[in-house]
């Protein structure tokens, strides 16, 4: 029983640390793909601001063709992975 105690706090103390991680927050980023080479794609976004983005194939959910001069909508981490990234 005390182990099976010990194991369930160790479980929440590990999922609050989890959630405090990811509540660092992620952003959304709207403008236009300048550059899309590899895995980065650059959005230059409505004050003129160049993002450069990560784009993983297996990890960020992409929608349309994203390329360069396309209109994209984008979900990034504080760190520039891209969650998300969609061409409307």
């Amino acid at each position: 029983m005390k182990k099976m105690m010990m194991f369930f706090v160790a479980a929440m103390v590990a999922i609050s640390f989890a959630t405090i991680s990811f509540a660092g927050g992620t952003h959304k980023i709207m403008g236009e793909v300048v550059k899309a080479e590899g895995e980065f794609v650059e959005v230059k976004d409505d004050k003129g601001k160049t993002h450069k983005l990560h784009v993983d194939k297996k990890m960020t959910k992409q929608t349309g063709d994203i390329k360069a001069g396309a209109k994209v909508e984008a979900e990034a981490d504080e760190k520039g992975h891209a969650i998300s990234i969609a061409a409307k």
